[in-house]
This record gives C-alpha cells, sequence and structure tokens, in this order.
C-alpha cells in the first residue's frame, strides 16, 4: 500500500523548491528585461538634442555625489528618491536637508522625506539675478529665473527583488513666463542575497515637454544601469561603477567609492565621463588652465560624518574654468 505520510512529506519541499526556482527565474528574467529596454530605447532617448530643466540632472544630497553619482544600485537612503526608488523599498524613515552652493552664483536647495516604503522630495533651483538684453542685444533690465521639482514615490520589495516608482511635476520661471511639466521616474533593485552584489536600473524624468509660449523642449531623460559591491567588516567600504544614458548627450560612465572603516568619518571618491565638447567648454584652456582644479573636472570627492542619528555630508565638484560647487546635506533618521 502506498504510504501517504511519505508521499506528503516529499511533496512539500518539492512544491517549494519549485516556488524557490520560480521566484529567481521571475526576479532574474525581470532584471534581464529592463536591462534590455535601457539599451533598446537609448537610441530612441538620445534623439533629443538639448533638454530644459537641467536642474533636474544636477544629483541629489552630498553622499551620492561624492561617490560620483554612482549610486543607482547603491540606493540604499532616502536620495534613492532621485536615484532610484526602488531603494525606499528598504523601509528607513529618514529626512534631508541638503543646499549646494552652485558654479556662477546658482543656488540648489533640496529636501527628501522617507517613512516606510513611501518618500517625497522637493527640489528648489535659483540661477540669481541675469542680466537683461532686448531683441538688438542692448541691455536691459536685469531679471531671475527659477526652477521647481515635487516628487512623491513608494516601492515595493519581493524577496531580493524591489521595484519603485515617482510622479514629478516640474515648473520653471524665466522673467515673467512660467512652464511645467509633469513627469516619472522607475527603478528596479536586485540583491543577490549570499554574494553582496546588488544591481539597480532606473529610467528618470519620463514625461511631458516644458513649453514656453509656442515652443516645447523635452526634459532631460537618463536611464542607468549599475552594479554595487559591499566588503566585508575587514574592510568596509561600497564600491560602484555605473552607466547613464541621457537623452542629451552621449553615455556618461561613472565609478564610485564610500569607505566607512573609521567609527564616524566616512570617505568618499568618485570619478565620470563626458563628451569631449563638454569638458573642453568647462575646462576653457583646459589641463592648463588658470582654476587650481582645472585637472580635477569629472572627479567627485566626499567626506561624510555619521553622529547618530544625524549624518552630515559634504561633496566637492570641480567644474574647471567655471569654479567649483560644494554641496552639503544633513540627514536626521528616526
Amino acid at each position: 500500500m502506498l504510504d501517504l505520510k511519505k508521499i506528503l512529506s516529499l511533496e512539500k519541499p518539492l512544491f517549494r523548491r519549485d516556488c524557490v526556482c520560480e521566484r529567481r527565474i521571475t526576479a532574474i528574467t525581470a532584471v534581464c528585461f529592463i536591462f534590455g529596454i535601457f539599451f533598446a530605447f537609448h537610441g530612441i532617448a538620445s534623439a533629443a538634442k538639448s533638454s530644459a530643466a537641467q536642474f533636474l540632472s544636477l544629483g541629489f544630497g552630498a553622499r551620492g555625489l561624492g561617490m560620483g553619482e554612482a549610486f543607482v544600485a547603491v540606493a540604499d537612503d532616502v536620495s534613492s528618491v532621485y536615484y532610484n526608488p526602488a531603494g525606499l523599498g528598504k523601509g528607513g524613515n529618514e529626512l534631508l536637508v541638503s543646499h549646494s552652493w552652485h558654479i556662477q552664483d546658482t543656488g540648489l536647495t533640496q529636501l527628501a522625506y522617507a517613512r516606510g516604503n513611501a518618500g517625497l522630495s522637493l527640489t528648489y533651483f535659483s540661477a540669481g539675478s541675469l542680466e537683461g538684453r532686448d531683441e538688438v542685444g542692448n541691455l536691459n533690465s536685469d531679471f531671475t529665473a527659477e526652477d521647481f521639482a515635487l516628487s512623491g514615490g513608494y516601492a515595493v520589495k519581493a524577496g531580493r527583488l524591489s521595484a519603485g516608482g515617482n510622479l514629478k511635476a516640474v515648473r520653471q520661471r524665466i522673467k515673467a513666463s512660467v512652464a511645467s511639466a509633469i513627469c516619472a521616474d522607475a527603478g528596479l533593485l536586485y540583491d543577490f542575497g549570499m554574494m553582496p552584489v546588488t544591481l539597480g536600473f532606473s529610467v528618470s524624468n519620463l514625461g511631458t515637454r516644458v513649453k514656453f509660449k509656442d515652443e516645447g523642449f523635452p526634459l532631460p531623460v537618463v536611464y542607468r544601469a549599475g552594479l554595487a559591491v559591499r566588503t566585508g567588516a575587514v574592510f568596509p567600504a561600497v564600491l560602484a561603477a555605473e552607466a547613464d544614458f541621457p537623452n542629451d548627450s552621449s553615455a556618461v560612465l561613472r565609478i564610485g567609492a564610500e569607505y566607512t572603516g573609521f567609527k564616524i568619518i566616512a570617505l568618499r571618491a568618485g570619478y565620470r565621463t563626458s563628451p569631449s565638447s563638454q569638458r573642453n567648454a568647462i575646462l576653457g584652456k583646459g589641463f592648463g588652465g588658470s582654476s587650481g582644479l582645472a585637472e580635477l573636472y569629472g572627479f567627485f570627492m566626499g567626506l561624510g560624518f555619521n553622529l547618530k542619528p544625524v549624518k552630515l555630508d559634504y561633496a566637492l565638484l570641480p567644474y574647471g574654468e567655471l569654479g567649483s560647487s560644494h554641496r552639503f546635506s544633513m540627514t536626521f533618521a528616526f
């Protein structure tokens, strides 16, 4: 006679193993599918020669910036609302306040709040006072320009795979002209479990065009794909590499590192490539330019202090002849 207990005892673990395999296959398939989408759509996205709302491409906070913005696969704090909304699925409760003294007397202020799997962010960019000219080039009264972005996002986690998305409202004002747009971000994170490796994918600013009067301009869409490795306790660090595919320039490669072996101090560094035309325009006289930091264009440097429950972060971005950008941020964990 058949022993039903033995049959059931065998079927149960087999069923579990099948479920585990199915989940793994589903997760890997999803990751590969998204990875293919990035490259398939890059040719379409790169059709735009220029884009509006460039303040959306200035990074978020100081930590990710100090790592060269190679952050799509790291995405483990509140700034993931910008780099990869799937990072909101890690469920941290944080509040971030950031300000940047940017090049040419411009300023960037950012706020972000994450609670559970949800997050909000606010970005304000001021171009300061600009010199006005009429249609024939004669000096006119000065004017101001400013930009706003407000976003809300949510993420879900299923096993080793996290997925998230944002909805974002964008507003630009130049003199009395105002333009607005609606866009969305989406992202994935896949954790390999026993291996300290994470894959990250995201797309930012997919949406409507920014329209001033009768002329419309696309938003700065960017597709990101990256890899992050977290080392062990002997040398506690995060190493990251990333490829960005913007719609208004050629691909950008990024690498970054964060070392946390000290008690409260974190050291960060990163590097990004850039199109030669952009590099030459920013460097002015090139590597022999008058700026002492000209040769460091493309490099990022950062420093962090973990004073639980508060974190203080700083990042330096040399822009050659245009000067340097200094980014400070304060994060409260609760």
